[in-house]
């Protein structure tokens, strides 16, 4: 009878380190594989314990992919860009994030959802040059994830003022 390399109880351990990770907040599969990894326990263990947990329904980066670009819309007023540069970070497929990206921006009117904020850093730089405002808010919208177009849209609704 043949051993297997990998202990019953590692196997254990490594799920347990694998739920206490997704018990503090959603990861997707990437992240979930480097922290593991961190930890100390070998790739293909990794790898089957991420395997299981996506087959019991405990991690799926769909689900994870969706909550992300929602909560970063909604909490964080990040535009799809920005989005989609993080979670590509966090090992999202392209396909998977162009499609949930769409989904989480294609009801909202950006320029309008942005507005108030962009109107709050315009007057937080009340005093300056025109020019030195507009550079900055430009920078703060662009940094956030927003095309060019809706940024020199409420650039010009800011400047018109309420």
């Amino acid at each position: 009878m043949r051993q297997s390399p990998v202990s019953d109880d590692e196997g254990q351990r490594a799920r347990e380190a694998a739920f206490r990770l997704l018990a503090v907040r959603a990861r997707s599969a990437r992240e979930l594989q480097q922290r593991l990894r961190k930890k100390g326990f070998p790739p293909e263990l990794i790898d089957n314990v991420i395997a299981d947990l996506q087959a019991k329904g405990y991690q799926s980066d769909e689900d994870f992919t969706r909550l992300y670009a929602r909560e970063k819309w909604n909490n964080s007023g990040w535009g799809p860009a920005r989005v989609r540069q993080e979670l590509r970070t966090k090992g999202i497929a392209s396909e998977l994030i162009d499609r949930v990206v769409g989904e989480t921006y294609a009801e909202a009117d950006l320029a309008e959802a942005v507005l108030s904020l962009a109107q709050k850093r315009w007057q937080s730089t009340e005093g300056l040059p025109i020019d030195t405002r507009r550079r900055r808010l430009t920078g703060f919208l662009q940094r956030r994830g927003y095309d060019w177009d809706i940024v020199n849209k409420v650039l010009e609704q800011v400047r018109e003022g309420p």
